[in-house]
């Protein structure tokens, strides 16, 4: 057990799951529900970074929460305002092989 600032990792240490060296993940979209989906694989699912896959469609990672510097302007153009609508909602699709 480690102590932390209260938070459950304080308490819980998950054993290894079997096989988990012998599996790979495919995480389709790099926003940041993959990209914490990756840092839980690592951390609870104790698997390796480098069986972690994340595919991206766009030229641009971050998904919704992506940032571009604007030169003339001299500050980042993030479009990640659509999130705040009320029918927005996420999904994340592991595979694991």
């Amino acid at each position: 057990m480690h102590y932390s600032n209260g938070n459950y990792e304080a308490f819980v240490k998950a054993d290894k799951p079997e096989g988990v060296d012998h599996k790979s993940a495919y995480i389709v979209g790099s926003g940041l529900a993959a990209l914490a989906s990756a840092v839980f694989l690592i951390r609870d699912g104790q698997m390796k970074g480098d069986r972690i896959h994340i595919l991206e469609e766009l030229s641009l990672p971050g998904g919704s929460m992506d940032g571009i510097y604007n030169k003339e302007k001299e500050s980042y153009i993030i479009r990640g305002g659509r999130e705040m609508e009320p029918h927005f909602k996420e999904f994340i699709f592991i595979t694991l092989y």
